[in-house]
Parts: C-alpha cells; sequence; structure tokens
C-alpha cells in the first residue's frame, strides 16, 4: 500500500470514531499510526491490526501475541523488552481500539485539545511513549504529509475511500490468475479477514470472482461500504441492505460501481440468479470498461456496451467522492510518463482507458513519454519488461539500497514498481536463493544439464542465465573441464588418491566431491 492510500485509510477511520471519544483533532493521530506501524508494514501493524503499538496492560481480555521491541527508559539508550499486544482483526478495529485505549483515566487531559503539538506533547506527558523524541518524531510527520487537512471536518464519518482507491487495487492484481497462481493472494487476503462471511474459508478450487470484490474493498479499507462475502447473489442481499443496489442493468454506471451479471437471460430488464461480479474501471460513450476476477480463469477485464443483457444491476457504494467522478490524482504527469515507459499501463487503447480512469488527460501524459523517450534523452528507452528487471536485481546486477534506486531509475523504470515486483518474487519463491557463485559451482558439477536444457532451467528457477554463465567461465579459467564420468573413472583407477587427501585434490580442481563419488559408486 502507498503512503497516501495509508493517509487515507487510517484518516477515514480516525474521522469516524475521534468526535464521539472526545477527541477534535485528527492529524497527530494519523501520524502516531505513521511512526508506530512504520506505514502500516510492521509485523505488529500488517499481520495483527494494531498500529500504535498498543501493549495488552491489565484491562485487555482481547486476543494478544507476545513480541520484541524497544523501549527508552534513559534518553539515548534503547533497552530490548518482550511484551505483549493486543491483536485486532482489521485496520478499522485497529484504529477504533486506539480510542478505546486512550479512556484509561490518564489520557482524559487529550479531550478537548485542538492542537495537534499540544496533543503530542499531552499524550507523551502521561505516558503513551517512553522515546525522548517521540512529540519531535511524530509531529515532523504531521507537518511534512500536510495531516492537518484531515482536521476540522466536524466529525465527519466518511470512510475518506474513494473510488479511485477500490479501481487502484484492482489494477494492482491484473493478470493475476490460475495459470500462474497468483489468484491465492487473492483467497488468502480474503480468509485473512475476520469474520469471514458466513464462517466459511474459501478454497483455492472455489470460483472467485466475489472473493475479488470482497478482498478488494479489504485491502482498500472499504469493507463497511461494500461487505465482504463470497456468493454474488448473497453478497447482492448486503447491497440492499445497506441501500446501495440498484435495480436497473440499463442505466450508464460509474467508475467504482459494483457491476453484477446473470449469464442465464442476455435480454433488460434482467432480475435473474446473479453469478458473477466485477467493478466498473471506467465508462467511454456506451463503452463499458470493468475489471473482474475469475474472467478466463484471471483478473482481467471486460468491455461492453451499457445496457447489455447479461447485466443483472449495479451497487454504488459511498466513496468519499460519492462515487461519480474520478479523484483528484495523486501522482506527477512524469510519475505516471515513466510508468507508462516501464510498461505498467499496457498499450493503445488499454493505456488510454486506464490513464483517463485514473483522471489523467492521456494526450499530456503521451506528451511527457515522448518527451522523455526522445533522442538524447537521459532516461533511455526501457527494453526489458519488469519482471525481466526484477529479476536482474534479484540476481545483483543493480546493487542494494541508493545504489540499486539510481541505476533503476537511470535506465528508465519506475523503481518502486520493479521494487515491488521483487519483493512478489521473494515472496512466493518456495526456496531460499542461491548465490550466482553457488549456482556456478552446481553447473560445474554437471547439476543443470547443458545447453538450452542448462538455460532454461537456470532462467525458469529465477536466475539470470547470463550471470550464472559468466560466472562458471570464470571459475574454470577457460580451462577445459572433465566431466563427471571422466573423473569417476580417474578416481576408481587410483589417479586421485583415497580419503580425505581425495576430497582435497577434487575441490581444489573445481570439482563437487559428493557428486563425482556418488558417479564412483553407481560405476562400482
Amino acid at each position: 500500500m502507498d503512503k497516501q492510500t495509508f493517509i487515507k485509510q487510517i484518516a477515514g477511520y480516525v474521522q469516524k470514531y475521534a468526535k464521539s471519544y472526545g477527541i477534535l483533532v485528527h492529524s497527530p493521530i494519523i501520524a502516531q499510526a505513521i511512526l508506530e506501524s512504520g506505514w502500516g508494514e510492521s509485523k505488529l501493524a500488517s499481520q495483527y491490526h494494531n498500529y500504535f503499538g498498543l501493549k495488552c496492560g491489565t484491562k485487555w481480555t482481547g486476543p494478544s501475541v507476545n513480541m520484541t521491541t524497544q523501549e527508552e527508559y534513559q534518553p539515548g539508550v534503547s533497552t530490548t523488552i518482550k511484551d505483549n499486544f493486543r491483536v485486532y482483526y482489521n485496520m478499522e478495529e485497529g484504529v477504533k481500539g486506539y480510542f478505546e485505549f486512550i479512556q484509561l483515566d490518564r489520557y482524559k487531559n487529550l479531550k478537548g485539545i485542538t492542537d495537534p503539538k499540544k496533543y503530542l506533547e499531552t499524550i507523551k506527558a502521561d505516558g503513551y511513549a517512553t522515546s525522548s523524541t517521540y512529540v519531535e518524531n511524530t509531529y515532523a510527520l504531521v507537518t511534512q504529509y500536510n495531516l492537518t487537512q484531515y482536521d476540522n471536518k466536524g466529525g465527519n464519518t466518511t470512510m475518506g475511500v474513494t473510488a479511485q482507491d477500490v479501481l487502484n487495487v484492482m489494477r494492482s492484481w491484473l493478470g493475476f490468475s490460475e495459470a500462474n497462481g497468483k489468484f491465492k493472494q487473492i483467497i488468502d487476503l480474503y480468509n485473512s479477514h475476520k469474520p469471514l462471511a458466513r464462517g466459511y474459508a474459501v478454497k483455492y478450487t472455489d470460483e472467485w470472482c466475489d472473493t475479488t470484490v470482497s478482498a478488494t474493498a479489504i485491502k482498500a479499507g472499504a469493507v463497511d461500504l461494500i461487505g465482504t462475502e463470497c456468493g454474488v447473489e448473497k453478497h447482492v442481499d448486503i447491497f440492499k441492505r445497506k441501500g446501495i443496489w440498484i435495480e436497473d442493468g440499463t442505466i450508464t454506471p460509474q467508475p467504482g460501481d459494483i457491476i453484477v451479471y446473470n449469464w442465464d437471460d442476455n435480454t433488460q430488464p434482467n432480475d435473474g440468479y446473479s453469478d458473477h461480479i466485477g467493478y466498473v474501471e471506467s465508462v467511454s460513450g456506451k463503452t463499458i470498461t470493468a475489471i473482474e476476477g475469475n474472467k478466463g480463469e484471471a483478473v482481467a477485464r471486460r468491455t461492453l456496451s451499457v445496457g447489455n443483457g447479461n447485466i443483472r444491476g449495479y451497487a454504488r457504494p459511498k466513496y468519499a467522492s460519492g462515487g461519480s467522478s474520478n479523484p483528484a490524482p495523486s501522482k506527477s504527469i512524469e510519475e505516471i510518463a515513466r510508468e507508462v515507459i516501464a510498461g505498467v499501463y499496457g498499450n493503445g487503447d488499454a493505456r488510454k482507458k486506464a490513464i483517463e480512469a485514473m483522471g489523467y488527460d492521456y494526450n499530456t501524459v503521451q506528451a511527457k513519454v515522448n518527451e522523455l523517450l526522445k533522442a538524447g534523452s537521459s532516461t533511455p528507452k526501457p527494453s526489458k519488461t519488469i519482471e525481466q528487471v526484477a529479476k536482474d536485481v534479484i540476481a545483483g546486477k543493480y546493487g542494494n539500497g541508493d545504489e540499486r534506486k539510481k541505476k533503476i531509475e537511470a535506465e528508465g523504470y519506475n523503481y518502486n514498481v520493479v521494487q515491488n515486483k521483487v519483493n512478489e518474487l521473494l515472496k512466493t519463491s518456495s526456496t531460499p536463493k542461491k548465490t550466482v557463485d553457488q549456482i556456478a559451482q552446481e553447473v560445474i558439477a554437471g547439476k543443470w544439464g547443458n545447453g538450452d536444457t542448462r538455460k532454461q532451467k537456470i532462467t525458469s528457477a529465477g536466475y539470470d542465465y547470463n550471470a550464472v554463465q559468466a560466472k562458471v567461465n570464470q571459475l574454470l579459467g577457460g580451462s577445459n573441464k572433465k566431466s563427471i564420468d571422466t573423473v569417476a573413472k580417474e578416481v576408481i583407477a587410483g589417479k586421485w588418491g583415497n580419503g580425505q587427501d581425495r576430497k582435497n585434490r577434487l575441490t581444489k580442481a573445481g570439482y563437487d566431491y559428493n557428486a563425482v563419488q556418488k558417479r564412483v559408486n553407481q560405476l562400482l
């Protein structure tokens, strides 16, 4: 989740609950969540939805987890301790839990404060945090990210989630499929949210179109706007209860609307059984573009005409933007242009639709793309896919930290997009990655075959073939290496000695002793 999305989601829940608990300022609480949770990426936040580092204490009766943390009991001196922390089931519960926590008598002075810095100074003095720089660090976030824009909302209870927030989640999953196994991430996310609808955990063998709609709501922080279900007809019942269901398949929908289909009828009005679902991404003239889970066993786009006979109806969640228009773009034109160059938005009409659906002017973005790609530009046109660059990163070709970022951006790729792909590849890998040197040693030992077979095996395992082969050549130093079979026969003939002497000589010569000895045993 990017920083602005995290801010919006936290802010929405803070705005929802603050006033009812007597708290009149929002920005310092948002900043506390950022600081305490590391933008929602800490284990305590990402797995247990505790965004404020709340310990159990003596009054907590809910679930808990024991974790290591740092405390500063003396200025400038960190002490490592283990303690029990509160566990929540989702972000909303985690934020609401903060307000319940500060109902302790020692925090009563927080009520009525309207100045962000005074709020932080007061909660620090009341014992909330031990860090000597807590106020300074937290208030710096308030100013850096203009969090005061979320103050003085008069107790607004909007969730702060826009149609764009939801659509961005769906776009990030395009291409997730049963074929590549990535669809499991969507199902796992759905199952991680508690309580499960009807207590049912979705299986990988189940249909997963509505699971995707619900998982999107979970990731975007829009659960109370959309609800969660894994069955379309049951989800329509939820839409009706929320008062967001539109029983009319002939209307022109809006971006962010949820589109529901009935494949058994292709005429309007269509009031049959609901059996497929997705999100409306954009509408151009009379053409609807939707993004759906389990479309051809993948997350993919569909285009259809307004009033298509298979459309059962629409749900229109009460987004912060009202769901009637695209929210204001959050990235610069140059950022979007560089993402275009990196291949994030596809080509042709697909690119145009995606850019316009995000609220950008396509011609302006394309003009910037052309400018960046002009001859003599300092940013060359990327020649590799994002996945290829990510694999190069894993292979060590781009270094680490700032060095990696500079090299990636110098080649015209979006660093964050590449790094996300790196994380994805590393997360889905079932075995720890070996170094290029280790793989090269295995190649020399004959474990990866020869020719095209070797290349395919190395590439499929996520390694850069050329890098591995270069290391092989380096290790061999241009000498003619014997096959394992030849060396094994020489061992049998007594040319390599016995015991430890044999092992030392084989290893020094660049052979895998165990592989050779195994072949010796086979020949004998």
